[in-house]
């Protein structure tokens, strides 16, 4: 069963089956992630109890970066660093990861909480100018939303690879391809995930497709030590896939009460979508039916990347966002 999981677990993240039952990792570098870490100002801040971690660095207006699963606030790293040179960079590590804090009941990572997390944060960071926002995955979910329910406190929002939330569960009613490409969902949820990661540890999460990004040289030995860090604490890998728990019914119990913040909530605030030539985990519908709802949209794409072009395509993700954060909002459509 625990061989069965595993292949499935591949299959899941599209990684060859060789990359992801390799278990003869490269050792780690003698270097540690002081060298990354010691770039960023460490802060805290109180959402409603609980602790929410986050990176910041550099000076002007804010652009805030909201990873999904299973990244942490350091993931962004490659886009940090250029972005910090004109700009002050904060990522937080979502309620659940890393060094925020941990809540163990599942309605504490519904979106509405995670909501109030990024309004902790940006009125702590920047509490009388609009932020830039930029997501991914889950984070990209979470942007959608603060941006749909603040749009007052969003100058740009800027999307990796995510539809809104009101979006996915539409296709995961009714798109075959989405409810196909999200089937792992189910086994996240089911606790065999949690089983299986009390056995390998961090070594699981790794090879979810980043050990074949390590192999080509994306990512480094300082990038696979703090990710390892990261992932030490069992709780963590609970706390993430909580967000799964919290807003994705069974597909075929989604109705009108389970959207948030609404079935038919649209986004006002100009806004880019990044897609790329492999992005698996949500259809092609996706793009159309968000733009559907989004009144001021630009979308680019990236070939040649799957789902986390920020990490091997991170040079053309920054000229993508550069290029869309100079352009005048009405010439964006």
């Amino acid at each position: 069963m625990r061989l069965q999981l595993a292949y499935l677990i591949c299959f899941l993240s599209f990684s060859p089956v060789s990359y992801c039952l390799n278990k003869d990792n490269n050792a780690l570098a003698h270097s540690t992630t002081s060298e990354l870490i010691d770039f960023y100002q460490h802060q805290n801040v109180d959402s409603n109890g609980v602790n929410i971690h986050y990176l910041e660095s550099g000076k002007g207006q804010v652009m805030v970066f909201l990873h999904g699963y299973p990244f942490y606030g350091l993931s962004w790293d490659k886009l940090l660093r250029p972005f910090s040179a004109s700009y002050h960079v904060v990522a937080p590590d979502n309620r659940g990861y890393n060094l925020s804090d941990k809540p163990s009941k599942v309605d504490e990572y519904k979106l509405s909480k995670l909501v109030g997390d990024v309004v902790a944060l940006a009125n702590k960071v920047s509490p009388k100018q609009k932020i830039i926002l930029v997501g991914h995955d889950w984070g990209g979910a979470l942007a959608w939303t603060f941006a749909q329910l603040h749009p007052e406190r969003v100058d740009k929002l800027i999307v990796l690879n995510a539809p809104p939330l009101n979006v996915l569960l539409n296709n995961l009613q009714n798109d075959p391809e989405q409810q196909k490409a999200s089937a792992y969902m189910d086994i996240l949820k089911s606790g065999k995930v949690e089983a299986m990661f009390r056995q390998t540890g961090p070594d699981m999460l790794w090879n979810y497709g980043f050990n074949k990004l390590y192999e080509a040289g994306n990512l480094d030995d300082v990038f696979k030590q703090g990710f390892y860090s990261a992932w030490q604490q069992v709780e963590a890998l609970t706390s993430a896939l909580n967000w799964y728990r919290a807003n994705i019914p069974p597909f075929d119990k989604i109705d009108d009460d389970s959207y948030f913040p609404a079935k038919s909530t649209r986004v006002s605030v100009p806004s880019l979508l990044i897609w790329t030539e492999h992005e698996r985990t949500f259809s092609r519908s996706s793009i159309e039916k968000t733009a559907e709802l989004a009144d001021n949209l630009k979308i680019e794409w990236i070939m040649d990347s799957g789902h986390s072009p920020f990490l091997d395509k991170a040079e053309q993700v920054v000229t993508l966002i550069t290029n869309f954060l100079k352009v005048d909002d009405s010439e964006i459509h």
